[in-house]
C-alpha cells in the first residue's frame, strides 16, 4: 500500500480529496468546498502540508535549473552575443523575473560603481 492509499483511507471526511484538489490547495486556487474539508480533515490537510514541502524542496533544488548563466548574461549586457543567442536570451528574460532582476542589478552595477567613485573622490583628503 502506498503513502497516498493510506492517508486516502485515514480521511476524516470521506471521500478523500483527489490529487487535483491538494495541488490546487497548495497553489492557493482552492474552491470553497475543498477548504471546508481541509477545515475538517486533518488527514488531507496534512497532505497538502507534504506537497506544499515537496513543492519547497524542488524549487529550491531545480532554481533557475533552465536560466542562462550570469556569464551569458554579462554577455547580453555587454551586446556580445550572436543574434541566435541574443534572440534565445531576450525570450528567456520576457519569462523568467530573476533573470530579468539580474539583467537589471548588471545593468546598474556600472552606475553604481561610477556614483560610489565619485563620492569615494570628495571623502578622500587631496595631496
Amino acid at each position: 500500500m502506498t503513502n497516498d492509499e493510506e492517508w486516502e483511507q485515514q480521511c476524516a471526511c470521506p471521500p478523500p480529496l483527489s490529487d487535483n484538489l491538494l495541488i490546487a490547495a497548495v497553489d492557493g486556487e482552492a474552491d470553497e468546498e475543498t477548504l471546508a474539508h481541509l477545515r475538517a480533515c486533518p488527514v488531507c490537510t496534512a497532505r497538502v502540508m507534504h506537497l506544499r514541502a515537496l513543492q519547497a524542496y524542488l524549487l529550491r533544488r531545480l532554481y533557475r535549473l533552465h536560466c542562462p548563466p550570469t556569464s551569458t548574461l554579462v554577455d547580453y549586457c555587454q551586446g556580445l552575443l550572436d543574434p541566435r543567442a541574443l534572440a534565445a536570451v531576450s525570450h528567456h528574460l520576457a519569462i523568467c523575473p530573476h533573470c530579468t532582476a539580474e539583467v537589471k542589478l548588471l545593468q546598474e552595477g556600472p552606475i553604481l560603481a561610477r556614483a560610489v567613485g565619485r563620492r569615494g573622490r570628495t571623502l578622500t583628503p587631496n595631496p
